[in-house]
């Protein structure tokens, strides 16, 4: 119960953090305390760059706090609808989601990667694995650094390649816009 009890509120966050306005982290306007929270837009810096990963004419914008650390990164499409979204905490907590559609909410939430460092026995991690519907994939524990790599680096493949096979769906014509 206790597991169920954390997995629930993982995946809680995971939802705060998938379902901001868009552009709100990257101003620094979330309110309250959340984890996911920005700091203030005037000591973060914001980076877009040209980024395939959604097919061509993509991007990829990245957010940095004072000290040049990572805290989170958007990826787009050529339309400009979010596909990829990544959010670092300062407990250490990553969150990876993943949008179809228009990308602008939970609606049209893919799926979520939520990583958690443990405070017992230091060194190791929790990941769990959300597909649509809120449907718990897969939950791991106790993950050493090189078991989370290769287990995340799979999930994330996988996530990646659901969200481009549904943008690249044969079965849909094709955007011409």
């Amino acid at each position: 119960m206790r597991r169920a009890k954390a997995s629930l509120a993982s995946f809680a966050l995971a939802l705060l953090a998938l379902s901001i306005p868009d552009g709100a982290l990257m101003h620094g306007t979330l309110a309250g305390g959340s984890a996911f929270a920005a700091e203030p837009a005037s000591r973060n810096t914001s980076t877009t760059i040209p980024d395939d990963t959604f097919g061509a004419g993509g991007t990829k914008e990245s957010l940095a706090n004072d000290k040049h650390e990572l805290i989170a990164e958007t990826w787009r499409d050529k339309n400009g609808f979010i596909r990829e979204r990544f959010e670092f905490g300062d407990d250490g907590v990553q969150i990876w989601g993943f949008f179809q559609g228009e990308g602008q909410g939970t609606s049209e939430w893919g799926g979520t990667i939520a990583v958690k460092p443990m405070p017992r026995p230091a060194g190791r991690w929790d990941m769990t694995i959300y597909g649509p519907g809120f449907v718990t994939l897969k939950e791991y524990s106790f993950l050493s650094r090189d078991e989370l790599d290769k287990e995340f680096g799979y999930w994330h493949r996988q996530m990646r390649n659901w969200v481009n096979g549904f943008i690249n769906n044969p079965q849909r014509p094709p955007d011409n816009g």
